[in-house]
């Protein structure tokens, strides 16, 4: 179709013997006279006769045959009547279309159009009129708002186009980073299963060598018994069959008092078979069990709805600790040396070292052997800081709040005996001797046995992360206010199931919030804590690809977050300014 700045006039018959052409209802281009006295734009005449064969189409007007002169449409006559100075006046709007050789010099303000003097006359005539350059300026002011609104409306979309764009590469980013967990657990569950086979069949080798050792040893002593049988059977043979007065007199004494005598014979025919064993196979689970719990460590995929804010954090990989997808790091503490201690969630598949430290670059400086759930944490010292390792056993868990104010002198402790009662414990560090911390007895709190603890800025409000026992093995988060004994509030996240793995008060845009690792949600929860109360605010870096299960949080003196993600992946969060 034809295109152009045709102006449109209401009520306009004449406007198809002006300028506009009958079929693109367009200002002509390239105008060409039909036989008949018909004109039309020649690209919209090349499109008719391309749908009539034959080398003839009717006319669009009248239905008149028209017949394609050899050089095609363009041979036809140019309608010369139409000059190409009225078509390109009446493009850029200052040609009447009704009255083509009047210009558009007034404009009609009831019809909201600029008009000819003649259409004000005949069509406009009760209509109310103004010069169009009054109306023009009107509309210049106009559009220059326009234009504005404009802009701003297509920077808006244009952030959006680019956040649904970063977003779009998040979830790809996030879809393999996933792709990577399932197969990382497929590929943990395939080597427990051969590991498990392994050791059956091991096992049951061992056990059915043992069991055919034991027939050997029977056998061969069997074999000796009846060779000696045997040999007395044909002694005696021998002895009648010779008839030997002798003979006969010396074996009868042998059967009677010697070789043969009943009781000499019964030793050689006591060692019976008198039971059997067989290999068996024993397991304490049955495949519809196993597949259920096999499915449950696999998952299922979720879509997680999170909402969009402005980036609040950096995040970045520093380093993986291990290559065991299945790693399970329990703590993750940044010293002030450079070095970061990473202790391990204790497993059935892994053994040894569960305590390790590793410099920047990831390479471990040196290790702890502690087949246990231990905790690192930064003590206070005269110099800084130092490490200290707190195990937490099955009738002793002890754990300390991670502060990272180098002035500090002391430092907070939970101390829980899995009783159902914990003792708050203030450890002071001796002035005459900052190598010695005495703790103190601060209060008594209620609380199950716990996985994670810590303590606020303001040292009167603590968190701890409650995990009950087994079969449940459901963790809570709980907020304390020293000394009362009872937790004043307990987070409700905004999302189920919900999987907390550790918390830690963190400082975000100048205001101290509480962080919550969501192993299963993949997701870092950022809870306010106002008036004694615990309430979602947002996720820290939603959509992040790189937070995979996080496990464990601390901070370090230079206000870096550390997250510690399943599979040995160590991150650090930096505040953007």
């Amino acid at each position: 179709m034809a295109t152009g700045g045709s102006v449109t006039l209401e009520g306009d018959t004449d406007r198809n013997q002006a300028l506009t052409c009958a079929l693109c209802l367009d200002i002509y281009t390239s105008p060409k006279l039909l036989p008949c006295h018909h004109t039309f734009c020649q690209h919209c005449l090349e499109d008719l006769a391309a749908k009539h064969p034959h080398n003839n189409f009717p006319c669009p007007s009248c239905r008149k045959q028209t017949a394609v002169p050899p050089g095609g449409v363009s041979a036809l006559q140019t309608n010369f009547y139409i000059s190409t100075e009225d078509l390109e006046r009446a493009r850029k709007g200052v040609l009447c279309m009704a009255h083509p050789k009047d210009d558009l010099d007034l404009f009609c303000v009831d019809c909201d159009l600029p008009v000819c003097l003649k259409c004000v006359m005949t069509k406009h005539k009760t209509h109310e009129t103004q010069d169009l350059s009054e109306a023009a300026d009107r509309a210049m002011s106009q559009l220059g708002k326009d234009r504005e609104r404009l802009q701003s409306c297509v920077g808006d979309v244009q952030k959006h186009v680019q956040l649904v764009t970063q977003e779009q590469q998040a979830v790809k980013d996030k879809h393999a980073a996933l792709v990577a967990n399932i197969r990382n657990r497929q590929a943990t569950l395939k080597a427990a299963v051969d590991k498990y086979t392994d050791d059956a069949l091991a096992s049951l080798h061992n056990i059915t060598t043992d069991i055919t050792d034991t027939h050997k040893a029977d056998l061969h002593c069997l074999q000796q018994n009846l060779q000696q049988l045997t040999k007395l059977q044909q002694r005696v043979q021998q002895a009648v069959d010779s008839g030997a007065g002798c003979e006969l007199v010396t074996v009868a004494r042998e059967m009677r008092c010697g070789r043969g005598s009943e009781e000499a014979v019964q030793k050689l025919t006591t060692k019976q078979t008198t039971t059997v064993c067989r290999p068996v196979l024993r397991f304490s689970a049955t495949l519809d069990a196993t597949l259920e719990h096999t499915r449950d460590y696999m998952g299922s995929a979720a879509k997680m709805e999170m909402a969009v804010s402005a980036p609040e954090v950096t995040v970045m990989e520093q380093f993986r600790c291990r290559e065991d997808p299945d790693t399970d790091v329990y703590h993750v503490c940044p010293m002030t040396d450079g070095n970061v201690w990473v202790s391990y969630e204790p497993s059935m598949m892994r053994e040894g070292t569960t305590i390790e430290s590793f410099n920047t670059d990831g390479e471990v400086v040196n290790t702890y052997k502690e087949n246990i759930r231990a905790k690192v944490t930064r003590v206070p010292r005269k110099n800084g800081f130092s490490m200290r390792a707190k195990a937490q056993r099955t009738r002793n868990i002890e754990t300390f709040a991670k502060r990272t104010e180098p002035q500090l002198t002391r430092f907070f402790g939970l101390d829980n005996d899995l009783t159902g009662q914990a003792t708050v414990l203030t450890n002071q560090i001796v002035s005459e001797n900052p190598h010695k911390i005495e703790p103190t007895k601060e209060c008594t709190v209620t609380c199950a046995a716990y996985r994670a603890f810590d303590v606020g800025a303001s040292e009167q409000l603590f968190v701890v992360l409650e995990e009950a026992q087994a079969p449940d093995l459901q963790r809570t988060v709980r907020l304390y206010r020293r000394p009362q004994p009872d937790a004043i509030a307990t987070y409700n996240p905004p999302v189920e199931p919900f999987q907390p793995s550790d918390v830690c008060f963190y400082t975000l845009g100048g205001h101290e919030v509480l962080l919550v690792a969501d192993e299963l949600n993949n997701a870092i929860h950022v809870v306010n804590v106002q008036d004694g109360r615990l309430s979602f605010a947002r996720y820290l870096a939603p959509g992040c690809p790189l937070l995979v299960q996080p496990t464990a949080l601390n901070t370090d003196t230079r206000g870096r977050l550390w997250v510690a993600c399943r599979g040995g992946t160590i991150l650090t969060c930096i505040p953007v300014v």
